[in-house]
């Protein structure tokens, strides 16, 4: 990658610096994932059903933030794994989703590897200064008014996508 400074004033930006520190930070939980059989997305889908055991589809795509079709895939994605397993839910319209005995194992080792990439990826800080980072960066995610609207990381991780671009006012 590119010096930061070869950006100009651009590089400067709290923005574009978190951005970058994101991309780095999101490559490395990739990696550390990927032995699991699982993306960043999957793998915040495989602990949120395991704290929410019959929680059907809808209420699993409004609290990654993403929409129908990308939550099936994921759900069928997951079911393939073997780490969930669909059950009738309150409907005939609904699934109840709950963790396997190997989604259970799954959503432990996420945990412990999300751990050590959190201790590995945000080492350079002090433990004084990653509490104050949790801080600010929940400050900003719980802010509302203009500027920004909070956006769920989870639907984020999913995609791999970039938040949508701002309208143009031309």
């Amino acid at each position: 990658m590119e010096e930061i400074t070869s950006f100009g004033v651009l590089g400067e930006r709290l923005g574009f610096l978190l951005h970058h520190a994101d991309m780095g930070a999101m490559a490395a939980l990739c990696e550390r994932l990927s032995p699991l059989g699982v993306t960043p997305g999957r793998a915040t889908a495989v602990v949120y059903i395991g704290l929410h055991e019959g929680c059907d589809q809808i209420t699993l795509g409004r609290a990654l933030g993403v929409n129908r079709a990308s939550t099936m895939k994921a759900i069928d994605e997951l079911e393939l794994l073997g780490a969930i397993q669909r059950r009738p839910g309150r409907d005939r319209r609904t699934n109840a989703l709950h963790l396997t005995a190997a989604g259970r194992a799954l959503r432990g080792a996420i945990e412990r590897t999300t751990q050590e990439h959190d201790h590995s990826a945000f080492a350079a800080l002090s433990a004084d200064e990653r509490a104050e980072l949790r801080r600010l960066l929940t400050k900003l995610r719980n802010r509302t008014g203009t500027g920004f609207a909070p956006v769920s990381v989870a639907a984020t991780m999913m995609s791999g996508a970039k938040a949508p671009a701002a309208p143009r006012k031309d």
